[in-house]
């Protein structure tokens, strides 16, 4: 997702705008100079529309979503993970190649543009993730336990919806003392044909929170209600992507198996999956091709048909 482009372009002040040949104050066909005093007095009104202009921008920035109410989603089932997959649909997934590399650490949080607001709900803005024509805002008290999903429109900066995940934080059991690792926050999102598709994740061992955990939620964007939540254990890898009517997945952890997932689209099924050497990290979708990065390698996969 490119990082560019993605600023609402800023409104030209009030009063900053060419003034027309014939209305400044300078006589047709006169040689266009004026007294220095005039000049000044000029430069100075402009100065002073700008600041009042620059000012009803910030103001408005501010504004574009303050009345926003977030969606606060009712908590989850939190089903458990598929004990077996087989195969079914139209698609499967194929493996090209895989090449080791390096590993090394992974990408920073992505900075979010400058007129997001700085706050929702009194919490803090964390990152944003980027879609064409398209940015979600995510908020929380710090990067370990975001809270709060916010679409806005990257070219207006107006705030269009907003969802809280604080039943999602955590499983129903957490083995005693992990608490602290186990909160699951919103990690990426998608949104297409009026659904919001959310990845929830924490970051340390399964077993941690009894196995459940990195679920993919379809929410539909219209009545606010969550359509369903895929199987546990499908993706914790950074991103995910749509490809058709189906959704690719990756997870992974240390001493834990990794793999690329398969779901459908309608209803989060798990349709296949696809052994990768190591956690999938991100997953891009070039054609029907698949680059996937891993801990330590670059893996090519393909959907093919079933």
């Amino acid at each position: 997702m490119g990082g560019g482009g993605f600023e609402p372009p800023k409104a030209e002040p009030t009063g900053l705008q060419p003034v027309p040949f014939g209305h400044s104050g300078i006589r047709p066909g006169s040689a266009g100079i004026l007294p220095a005093r005039r000049s000044r007095q000029i430069y100075r009104c402009g100065m002073r529309r700008l600041v009042v202009g620059l000012a009803v921008l910030a103001l408005a920035g501010s504004a574009a979503g303050a009345d926003l109410r977030p969606t606060v989603l009712p908590r989850p089932a939190f089903a458990p993970p598929v004990a077996d997959v087989r195969p079914s649909g139209e698609l499967r997934l194929g493996l090209v190649s895989s090449r080791a590399r390096e590993p090394g650490p992974g990408a920073g949080w992505p900075a979010a543009p400058a007129w997001a607001p700085e706050s929702f709900a009194g919490k803090p803005l964390l990152t944003a993730i980027r879609q064409a024509g398209k940015i979600f805002l995510v908020y929380g008290p710090d990067f370990a336990s975001a809270r709060y999903l916010v679409a806005a429109d990257p070219r207006t900066g107006r705030l269009r919806y907003a969802f809280d995940f604080a039943n999602y934080a955590y499983a129903p059991e957490i083995v005693p003392g992990d608490r602290e690792f186990v909160y699951e926050q919103p990690v990426w999102a998608r949104e297409a044909d009026g659904v919001l598709y959310v990845e929830t994740a924490h970051m340390t061992y399964a077993r941690s929170s009894g196995n459940r955990n990195a679920y993919i939620t379809a929410i539909d964007l219209r009545t606010r209600k969550v359509l369903w939540q895929s199987p546990a254990l499908v993706a914790n890898a950074r991103t995910f992507v749509l490809a058709g009517e189906t959704i690719v997945t990756g997870y992974g952890f240390t001493a834990e198996p990794d793999f690329l997932y398969l779901l459908d689209r309608r209803t989060g099924r798990v349709l296949d999956r696809l052994a990768v050497p190591t956690g999938p990290e991100t997953i891009a979708l070039h054609g029907d091709r698949l680059t996937v990065r891993t801990y330590d390698h670059e893996v090519v996969a393909e959907l093919r048909p079933g």
